[in-house]
């Protein structure tokens, strides 16, 4: 196999000026705190979940994901975590709940439509976490009594 020179000595710089720069380090996820629920749904770390998760109900939670609520916030220095409710109806009428576990890596998705639970990820009440009781009572009290393991 011949080596060309004139390629290496053209293209050389270049891949030595990429290995050798820094890599741009991507902001942790809990730099949305404090911004709307829609900033955490677009970050990397919830997108393919959200996708992968929402299914049918995909341009319903993007609504909701646009409605107003209070900041992003982080529970128990482990769940980021973010909703929004529908303008005059509220959170049993449409709303969306999203948290990020940041250890465990997994996505806890809760959307809300006419006073029901119209999707729920993970669908069985027991599978979320007991600390997000208190921030689930914020945005629907009734359902925070379902939800975690019992007490």
């Amino acid at each position: 196999m011949r080596i060309d020179r004139r390629r290496i000595l053209r293209f050389g710089p270049l891949v030595f000026s990429l290995l050798a720069s820094p890599l741009v380090a991507q902001e942790s996820i809990t730099s949305v705190i404090g911004e709307p629920v829609l900033a955490l749904a677009q970050r990397p770390e919830m997108t393919t979940g959200l996708r992968f998760n929402s299914g049918g109900h995909r341009s319903a939670l993007a609504a909701r994901l646009r409605d107003p609520g209070p900041p992003v916030a982080l529970a128990d220095d482990r769940y980021v975590y973010g909703f929004g409710c529908m303008l005059g109806g509220g959170c049993r009428e449409g709303g969306a709940f999203l948290a990020y576990d940041l250890r465990e890596e997994r996505v806890f998705i809760l959307l809300t439509e006419k006073g029901g639970v119209r999707l729920s990820v993970p669908p069985d009440p027991r599978g979320w976490p007991e600390a997000l009781r208190g921030p689930l009572a914020e945005f629907i009290p009734a359902l925070a009594e379902s939800m975690g393991p019992p007490r």
